[in-house]
């Protein structure tokens, strides 16, 4: 874990100026009351109740973590519940499948992955961890696992470039010159524009946005334009 990872917690303790909550490692972590919420909190349980899952982002993972529950915006919460709940499916199929034999399976799978939905994800790009990890006569079933694909997510910004060169246009043209289908820019109004990237893993697609952002933002420099970005929430 490291700073501004997103993790989904469990609420242990309440109290009014600190909430403790379990990480998914088994470690405590702590909320302080001004990153419960903005602005004055009049009653801390409307937002954090014993036993609730929240999600956090780390804002120090030193020996004491601190999190951070306002700073998650809601489109970050969305995909840390819908992985969440992926990784209970896979759980789930997994019993089903490997029925007695499950345990001893998932025990030989963890020592070399964070979880099942990790073990999913390596073995739909190398299909021969099936045949390491499965026992043959369950192959076929875990492989229609293999076949379901997360449902991709977008991520957006709105960008602003403003070129005062007479061939301000032709430089735009060659700014936003990508050759990544996952890319999708489209037009709004004079000098404003909408970038979508289709991720099918949140945190890797938030690190391929840095990415893009900073290479539009060097762009534009070389082609003597203004360049804005921000975050379509």
């Amino acid at each position: 874990m490291k700073e501004n990872d997103l993790v989904l917690c469990k609420v242990k303790k309440v109290t009014n100026t600190i909430t403790f909550v379990e990480l998914p490692n088994g470690q405590e972590g702590t909320i302080v009351s001004s990153e419960i919420a903005p602005g004055r909190i009049k009653l801390m349980r409307q937002y954090v109740v014993p036993n609730k899952q929240v999600v956090c982002k780390i804002l120090n993972a030193g020996n004491n973590i601190h999190l951070s529950l306002r700073r998650v915006t809601s489109k970050e919460k969305k995909e840390v519940m819908q992985t969440f709940k992926q990784s209970q499916a896979i759980d789930t199929a997994f019993k089903q499948i490997l029925k007695t034999r499950e345990e001893a399976i998932k025990e030989k799978i963890l020592k070399d992955f964070l979880n099942l939905a990790e073990f999913v994800k390596s073995a739909r790009i190398n299909k021969s961890l099936i045949i390491k990890y499965i026992p043959k006569e369950n192959e076929e079933a875990i492989k229609k696992i293999l076949e379901k694909k997360k449902k991709n997510e977008e991520l957006k910004q709105n960008i602003k470039i403003k070129c005062l060169e007479e061939d301000g246009i032709k430089r735009i043209k060659k700014i936003f010159n990508f050759d990544d289908k996952n890319i999708l820019i489209t037009y709004i109004s004079a000098g404003n524009f909408k970038l979508k990237l289709s991720v099918e893993d949140f945190k890797e697609g938030k690190k391929r946005m840095t990415e893009i952002l900073e290479e539009l933002e060097k762009r534009a420099k070389e082609n003597n334009c203004e360049f804005y970005a921000t975050e379509d929430k």
